[in-house]
């Protein structure tokens, strides 16, 4: 009888953490190298509004609103141009675009009790070349927002990994970064920015609510050469798009016009210098409008 008291004593502890480690154990959605997308729990966030229809053109026009002061990331390839107040963008296209597809999947399976957590990269200018820069954190839709929370901000994942004495390529490298803590307190340097629509949580710098109530536009970097996924643009975009583009058009096409030749076989430039030259040499034209006028004709070129 005694044996039997101390066996459950002893068993029940067990599968308790048994069914507590099998509950931890993250699921994860999508893995390349060290970047992954997966559904796991966070202590705070529970009677989530999960799981949900939202889609991928919605996550990544409201990710793309998503901008950042104070980080460790500096659009400009200048060394001298330190200026930490520049808000930048916190994701690139191609990180808005993996996000926007996976977590539309995602929202579809995480329960009321979980979350989706994840890490991403993609490669950035720096001072010299280009550097692979990390983004971690957790997201989760609660009364009708979505809330991002960052637990790491373009971190350099392969340098820090090589100063603890690890080598190899990205692949290999053990993604430690955090996830976010809903329970905790923000003390990092880097700031989210609050936008239309989006507010800081408990005014922390490191969570966002964002309404997702509110229509949002693709957000298009400004100081940056990557060219924009134009799928992403509202209709109301793309026809600002279109117009300036075929404006663009029209003025290539009249610049092509001044270039015609005429009846003399000369271009319409060359025959408006002839002109002027004439008008020079009969005394008609001073020195000074003269010149003033070919510099302004040579100037369409």
């Amino acid at each position: 009888m005694i044996n039997k008291i101390y066996q459950k004593v002893i068993i029940l502890p067990l599968v308790l953490l048994i069914s507590i480690s099998v509950q931890a154990k993250p699921e994860v959605i999508w893995k390349k190298q060290a970047d992954y997308i997966a559904i796991n729990t966070l202590n705070g966030a529970n009677n989530n509004n999960h799981p949900k229809e939202i889609s991928v053109e919605k996550i990544a026009r409201l990710l793309s609103q998503v901008q950042v002061k104070n980080s460790s990331y500096n659009t400009s390839d200048s060394m001298w141009d330190d200026d930490a107040e520049v808000a930048v963008r916190v994701f690139t296209d191609r990180e808005i675009d993996l996000l926007g597809n996976k977590l539309s999947q995602a929202f579809k399976q995480v329960k009321s009790n979980e979350v989706i957590t994840f890490s991403v990269s993609d490669f950035r200018s720096a001072y010299i070349g280009r550097k692979r820069l990390s983004i971690s954190g957790s997201i989760f839709i609660k009364n009708n927002k979505l809330n991002l929370l960052i637990g790491a901000m373009h971190a350099d994942l392969i340098a820090e990994q090589r100063r603890s004495g690890i080598t190899g390529n990205y692949g290999r490298l053990k993604n430690n970064l955090s996830n976010g803590d809903i329970q905790g307190t923000s003390s990092n340097e880097w700031q989210l920015i609050h936008f239309s629509g989006a507010d800081l949580v408990d005014n922390r710098t490191d969570w966002l609510s964002i309404d997702l109530q509110k229509t949002y536009q693709y957000a298009t970097l400004k100081k940056d050469k990557q060219s924009v996924d134009s799928k992403y643009l509202t209709e109301q975009q793309q026809a600002q798009s279109s117009t300036l583009e075929a404006r663009i058009i029209q003025l290539e096409q009249e610049r092509d016009q001044s270039t015609h030749i005429n009846d003399r076989g000369e271009s319409i430039i060359e025959g408006r210098l002839r002109q002027l030259q004439a008008l020079y040499d009969t005394g008609a034209l001073p020195e000074t409008v003269y010149l003033e006028k070919v510099r302004s004709i040579m100037a369409e070129l």
